[in-house]
């Protein structure tokens, strides 16, 4: 069953790639990671070009809850007590300046961008709230606690983070993705030194970003090690409340919540990828009717930040950035 968002966005449809190809830069993988790389790379005069196996948009981009937020969980607390206030500030900061900057590219584009606090609440524990509050006050994160949340369960409360943002990631992808150099239904076979073989021909690169959704390269960089994939479900909801804001549970396997115009999406219930189950029963329990699970999932790596940089293979010019960690999608 296709996700919401791609039943509600019309696609852009790019050839694929016939021939050998040469360029400065090349992306693979066409999510939202892919996408705004080459985006960025021919705003700044960059020669180059993306490719993706299937369709952009298709994988992750196309079933996430699309959450703009610096809020990934109660995460700051952690941040400060392995990696310092340096580094617990750096991470709120880039993520605000992304936020800033999807702000600013939504203005005046049709992808339902809609500026919304975001929440994360716990059903039991106070005190892990008001660690985090702590450790936010420590950073100079401007973020409040509110004592009472609009969910249909009762909560200890939650951790505020305002002005964060929700929007049509495919409406948003499409639109930005519309003048770029992609190919589609272009898979990368192999990569060597400055060239990734396809299969109607070979692209030469000085640079090569990996973008995909799980690194596809098992030979290097022991990635198979490092990432793994859990599955989450999201059911869209009619006649369902409006919860004015973006909910996430700070337990794991806790429910997330977010309306789409007139639609309510509760999500959550994390399993290993390729298991059956993951307590969508549960979610679905809130509900009152039956309403068919619309699925999402992503790879999930470190525990706090986000992986990317150069890879073991070829470093000089060989770049991963991996897809959906720890299930903050965007």
């Amino acid at each position: 069953m296709a996700s919401l968002w791609k039943q509600t966005a019309a696609p852009t449809a790019f050839p694929a790639l016939e021939g050998d190809l040469k360029t400065d830069v090349l992306i693979i993988g066409g999510g939202l990671a892919g996408v705004l790389c080459a985006w960025k790379l021919k705003k700044a005069g960059v020669d180059c070009a993306l490719v993706e196996a299937d369709t952009i948009g298709g994988k992750t981009t196309g079933n996430t809850t699309a959450k703009l937020t610096s809020q990934h969980g109660l995460i700051y607390q952690k941040l400060l007590k392995e990696s310092g206030p340096e580094k617990a500030r750096l991470y709120y900061e880039a993520n605000e300046e992304a936020l800033s900057t999807y702000r600013t590219l939504c203005q005046g584009m049709d992808c339902d961008f809609e500026e919304k606090d975001a929440f994360v609440y716990s059903l039991d524990d106070r005190g892990a709230l008001e660690r985090e509050m702590e450790a936010l006050r420590v950073i100079g994160a401007p973020a409040q606690l509110a004592e009472r949340v609009p969910l249909p369960l009762p909560t200890m409360g939650a951790v505020k983070f305002p002005r964060q943002g929700q929007f049509h990631p495919l409406k948003f992808l499409y639109a930005i993705a519309r003048d770029l150099p992609i190919y589609e239904h272009t898979p990368v076979l192999e990569l060597a030194p400055g060239k990734a073989v396809t299969e109607k021909g070979a692209i030469q690169a000085r640079e090569i970003v990996v973008c995909t959704h799980f690194p596809f390269l098992n030979k290097h960089g022991s990635y198979f090690l490092k990432l793994y994939q859990e599955r989450s479900y999201v059911i869209a909801l009619e006649n369902a409340q409006q919860v004015d804001g973006m909910y996430l549970d700070e337990q794991t396997g806790g429910l997330s919540f977010r309306n789409q115009k007139d639609l309510l999406l509760l999500g959550g219930r994390r399993s290993p990828h390729r298991k059956a189950g993951g307590g969508l029963g549960k979610a679905a329990g809130l509900c009152p009717f039956p309403v068919p699970p619309r699925q999402r999932g992503g790879p999930l790596g470190h525990p706090g930040l986000h992986e990317f940089g150069r890879g073991a293979l070829y470093r000089p010019v060989l770049r991963f950035r991996p897809g959906a960690i720890r299930g903050h999608g965007l």
